[in-house]
């Protein structure tokens, strides 16, 4: 599904090089789920973003699903993450003007999807939200809001899912109810899911766990 190759990823900040990732090389495979682990700067992150194409290592070699993603066009790059990946981030990332279905259905209309409705409404089910779906975030707790930026990652099917730090801005009880959720997906939809993590207590959700330090490997079988 994944396989990255020897990533680095350097930062120039005036005269210093800042090495976020020193020689990275991983396989995630379809139907695992994955979680990145590692204290503040370790690089996890910044994997993360190179994996979802949502930044660009500075050499190495990165192939999803046979295809080589690096030797894209920006503009190839951007059909693919639409089409194949999605995202969850901490900041939930759901716009406030919109309600909760019309936030999970917009990739689909973006995607040229007809049956968007439909599928919006059975993955407002899915996450435990149908009753909410003509809510605006603001009449929506941050866990809910997170299961609508779920909701929303997996409307377009995507073949590996993004998750970085989903549960940051959540307490303990909401938190343990997206890791269920993630757990639920990856058990009975087969659904890929790399996570960034900081949690110890996470790791029981997870199908296995690869620590950083330092930009490299510490521990994990990839």
């Amino acid at each position: 599904m994944i396989h990255a190759n020897n990533i680095k990823k350097i930062y120039n900040q005036g005269k210093t090089e800042v090495r976020a990732l020193n020689g990275i090389s991983l396989e995630i495979k379809k139907g695992e789920f994955v979680g990145l682990m590692g204290a503040s700067g370790s690089g996890k992150s910044t994997l993360l973003h190179q994996l979802g194409l949502l930044d660009r290592p500075t050499s190495g070699e990165i192939i999803i699903n046979d295809v080589d993603v690096l030797s894209m066009s920006e503009n190839e790059k951007t059909l693919f993450r639409l089409k194949e990946l999605g995202y969850v981030f901490q900041e939930y990332a759901i716009l406030p003007e919109l309600t909760a279905i019309e936030n999970v259905y917009l990739p689909a209309m973006a995607s040229g999807k007809s049956n968007y409705l439909d599928e919006s409404r059975e993955l407002l089910k899915i996450v435990g939200l149908e009753a909410r779906a003509r809510h605006l975030p603001s009449e929506l707790s941050g866990g809910e809001q997170q299961r609508v930026a779920i909701a929303r990652a997996l409307i377009n099917k995507p073949k590996i899912l993004f998750a970085d730090e989903p549960c940051a801005n959540l307490d303990s009880e909401s938190s343990k109810h997206i890791l269920e959720l993630f757990k639920k997906l990856n058990e009975e939809m087969g659904q890929t899911i790399v996570m960034v993590t900081h949690e110890d207590w996470h790791k029981k959700y997870v199908d296995r766990v690869i620590v950083l330090k330092d930009g490299v490997i510490e521990t994990g079988h990839c």
